[in-house]
């Protein structure tokens, strides 16, 4: 009993990350457009963290037995890490322009 739960906590942890991470990022999104004058060079530390942790949660869906599991891991996070890290660039070519 006990080791069923544990390996269901196993198979759920790779969709949590990518959930969580998704309402973090939205949260980034949201604060940055609520108090327009904050650093841009925040945000972009933020994402990236969250970019990181994309990754963190495809190599999480890889390691699990469950096959539907590591495809919903494979192309969740690897669309949302390619995503993000064009957003980022974009982030930090703004950053670059802005700057003095």
């Amino acid at each position: 009993m006990e080791n069923n739960i544990q390996e269901s906590k196993k198979v759920a942890k790779p969709i949590i990350w990518t959930i969580s991470l998704l309402i973090a990022t939205l949260l980034v999104f949201v604060t940055t457009k609520l108090y327009p004058n904050t650093d841009l060079r925040i945000s972009i530390i933020l994402l990236t963290i969250i970019d990181i942790g994309f990754i963190v949660a495809f190599v999480l869906g890889i390691k699990t037995k469950n096959a539907s599991i590591m495809i919903f891991s494979i192309i969740s996070n690897g669309i949302f890490f390619i995503l993000l890290s064009i957003i980022i660039f974009l982030l930090l070519l703004a950053n670059g322009i802005s700057e003095p």
